[in-house]
């Protein structure tokens, strides 16, 4: 073999190693976009492997990169299930917008109250089972089966967001557990002290607040973690925060030798109705996308009980907002109008605990805030001193905008319990 057809190979094999390795990413982070690109790849793949069929049939086609990759809008429904394969303990709803250049993402309380309409009773009776006149939404695959996600939860999904879902992606907590160890696990912030046992649900959650690193099992027990302040709205606030600390590992240079061991864990763990055929214009989305155009959002709303049960009631007003915002944004990426100017206000009281390893940071740190007018109460170190990314812990989000001014790569993360406004761990990124 020549050695320019030898290099040709290499290029083809690194430009399809690239396309699944931003598979990779949407996998757990949004599980969904992981299993659609995963199959477009696999399509692609088996179109394109430069082999003899390929050579044959596009002898007489123009040059594929002259070709406009088609446009892709689709909205595909994510479900996390638990251990008995029932219920959805996690939901998404994953907004593609191939003219926006944006991803959008929308996260559904799994305590949202479902009134049952008379055509679903109708379709639980036609299945030989019991009917249900309320219930919330993770419990309709229980009602229902899992094999009729789409007769069920999916149909309540779509007419509580008017829009239509076009697939759905169903990953269980296993293969979660098994794809965040085969990529080496994620650093982040744990907000809190998080404890719980459930015997009959097998799960023991047992962390500690502080920044930490989580391997598949532990990363299980902070997305499954529910004792928050505002219940199922915060749980989905640290999935979010998890979410994106994964997008970032997946995205360093590390993961490509990782890359068959999850790929056997994606082909056996995922369960999706989307056909190959469907897919192939995504690998191209896939390769021009950029992870500051994902968006997280919450399905807006409160959670309070009644009749004895913890639900999640939707506010509809806000919803439509949202449901504008998510799945009818034409506005491509870059194009926005500027965001507000962010407010300062040196009047917070700031501790800054150095976790980098390297001496005299917080120290330095310090100096620099004090002569811009802040007030540093405190100048410790952190309990640990390999952290490497800058984490801002705030009491309220807003007041920590102003501190990115000084470490724009810190991921915030806000803490009620504080007894300062602002708690300033350092990084190795500081260097």
């Amino acid at each position: 073999m020549s050695t320019k057809r030898t290099k040709k190979k290499m290029n083809k094999k690194k430009k399809l190693m690239r396309t699944f390795l931003f598979s990779m990413m949407w996998t757990v982070l949004v599980c969904v976009v992981g299993a659609t690109t995963v199959v477009g790849c696999y399509n692609y793949f088996f179109k394109h492997d430069g082999g003899e069929n390929s050579a044959q049939a596009g002898s007489n086609k123009p040059n594929k990169k002259d070709e406009k990759a088609p446009d892709i809008y689709k909205n595909v429904a994510v479900f996390g299930v638990d251990k008995d394969g029932y219920r959805t303990d996690v939901i998404f709803v994953v907004n593609f917008n191939s003219v926006t250049n944006k991803v959008k993402v929308i996260s559904l309380p799994r305590d949202t109250k479902v009134k049952w309409s008379e055509e679903q009773k109708q379709s639980l009776r036609d299945l030989g089972k019991r009917t249900v006149s309320v219930s919330k939404l993770n419990e309709m695959t229980a009602y229902g089966g899992i094999e009729n996600i789409r007769l069920f939860t999916i149909n309540e999904i779509e007419n509580m967001l008017g829009i239509t879902v076009d697939n759905y992606v169903i990953v269980n907590i296993d293969a979660f557990n098994q794809i965040v160890d085969a990529i080496g696990g994620v650093d982040l912030y744990v907000p809190q002290n998080m404890k719980h046992t459930d015997y009959a649900g097998d799960l023991f959650i047992d962390l500690k607040e502080g920044y930490q690193h989580l391997d598949g099992d532990k990363a299980e027990q902070f997305v499954r973690f529910r004792s928050y302040p505002n219940g199922d709205v915060d749980r989905i606030a640290a999935q979010q925060v998890f979410l994106d600390a994964f997008a970032d590992k997946v995205l360093s240079p590390s993961i490509i030798t990782k890359i068959p061991k999850i790929m056997g864990i994606l082909f056996s763990s995922i369960k999706t109705d989307a056909e190959l055929g469907d897919l192939t214009g995504y690998y191209q989305y896939v390769n021009s996308f950029n992870k500051e155009n994902l968006t997280f959002y919450t399905l807006p709303g409160e959670g309070r009980y009644e009749g004895g049960a913890s639900y999640f009631f939707p506010d509809h007003d806000e919803l439509d907002k949202v449901v504008q915002e998510v799945f009818y944004d034409k506005v491509p990426a870059g194009e926005e109008p500027e965001e507000a100017e962010v407010i300062v206000d040196k009047t917070v009281s700031v501790v800054i605990l150095n976790g980098s390893g390297i001496t005299g940071a917080a120290a330095t740190a310090s100096e620099k805030l004090t002569a811009e007018g802040y007030a540093v109460q405190e100048v410790g170190n952190y309990t640990r001193s390999d952290v490497t990314a800058t984490m801002i812990i705030a009491k309220d989000a807003k007041k920590a905008e102003q501190f990115k001014a000084y470490y724009p790569n810190a991921q915030i993360t806000t803490n009620d319990t504080l007894t300062t406004d602002i708690q300033i761990v350092l990084g190795a990124d500081i260097q």
